[in-house]
């Protein structure tokens, strides 16, 4: 496959259903899980995903609440009616929805809650995400002078109306003739000399919290895990797992959803500063232009560093 042909299918897999079931499915994961995510995707399949879609929160939505229903094994999520599903995502607008104490109630049956031992369970990080009434903030509100925001709608809210719409004139035809993507619930690992964060206008060599350099990347459903030269594992704010795989689409030409093993010489990974489907090369300033002096070098930083100070 040719360089630009390998470059097009990644970008039309970047807001893929495939990709966004792969970001679902930690290996850690109960057996129940996988099941619902797949039956979730099959009723969405036809659902637009791209660029700014809910349709990923939807599908989060759906496969928890279809867990919620299936995971003691008395039934399997395909045979789950729509009208139930249906019924149990219809409510009021103006409050959170029922579902959220029912799918709270099934991942603590199924071992998804913090433990000391184990830290955090990945379904119920999914769950909190996904039922956050408070957006994005930093550590700052947390200040005794600064008053905690007031909750708002969660994700979950909305994703909850929108199903009840998608799902309220679903044919069971439909159900019965759509097919999902099979995607496989293992690690993506990636073992590189070098692994740098892209930004517009910076590229930072990734770090371990002891300031050591990260040999290893492993991505496990919707978690980035880093690995240094001295053995220590680590999460990362500056890696995200969607990002990660996209980077490895291109370097490898592989589908982003794909698990494996991979040996590269370098990984550039997209900061969470740009879209997912960015490409490095092309987004930043100092490796736009292939024929610039220190694109290719292994002094890149020194030399960028060097042009810096001669502005001073």
């Amino acid at each position: 496959m040719s360089e630009t042909s390998v470059a097009k299918a990644v970008d039309q897999s970047a807001y893929s259903l495939d990709l966004e079931m792969s970001l679902l499915l930690p290996s850690s994961a109960p057996a129940s899980w996988s099941p619902a995510v797949h039956e979730a995707a099959r009723l969405l399949v036809g659902q637009p995903w791209t660029h700014g879609s809910t349709a990923p929160t939807d599908l989060l939505t759906l496969a928890l609440l279809l867990h919620a229903r299936t995971h003691t094994g008395a039934r399997a999520p395909q045979d789950v009616p729509v009208a139930e599903l249906c019924e149990a995502l219809s409510g009021p607008m103006d409050r959170e929805p029922q579902i959220i104490d029912e799918i709270d109630r099934a991942l603590t049956k199924t071992g998804q809650n913090y433990t000391p031992e184990a830290g955090s369970a990945p379904l119920r990080d999914l769950f909190n995400t996904a039922r956050n009434q408070y957006g994005s903030y930093g550590e700052s509100w947390l200040a005794d002078d600064i008053e905690p925001p007031a909750p708002g709608p969660s994700p979950m809210r909305a994703a909850a109306a929108r199903l009840a719409q998608i799902l309220a004139d679903y044919p069971d035809e439909s159900r019965k003739q759509a097919i999902a993507p099979q995607v496989e619930s293992h690690l993506l690992t990636v073992k590189a000399s070098r692994f740098q964060i892209v930004s517009r206008n910076s590229m930072i060599p990734l770090r371990c919290p002891y300031d050591d350099d990260v040999v290893t990347v492993r991505v496990d459903g919707p978690e980035a895990i880093l690995e240094c030269v001295q053995g220590h594992t680590s999460a990362s704010r500056q890696l995200d797992a969607a990002r990660v795989r996209m980077a490895v689409a291109r370097a490898t030409g592989a589908q982003p959803c794909a698990p494996g093993s991979h040996l590269l010489p370098e990984l550039l990974i997209a900061s969470t500063t740009l879209a997912r489907h960015s490409d490095p090369v092309e987004a930043n300033v100092f490796l736009r232009t292939r024929e610039h002096p220190i694109v290719g070098r292994d002094d890149v930083l020194r030399k960028i560093n060097r042009i810096i100070d001669r502005r001073d």
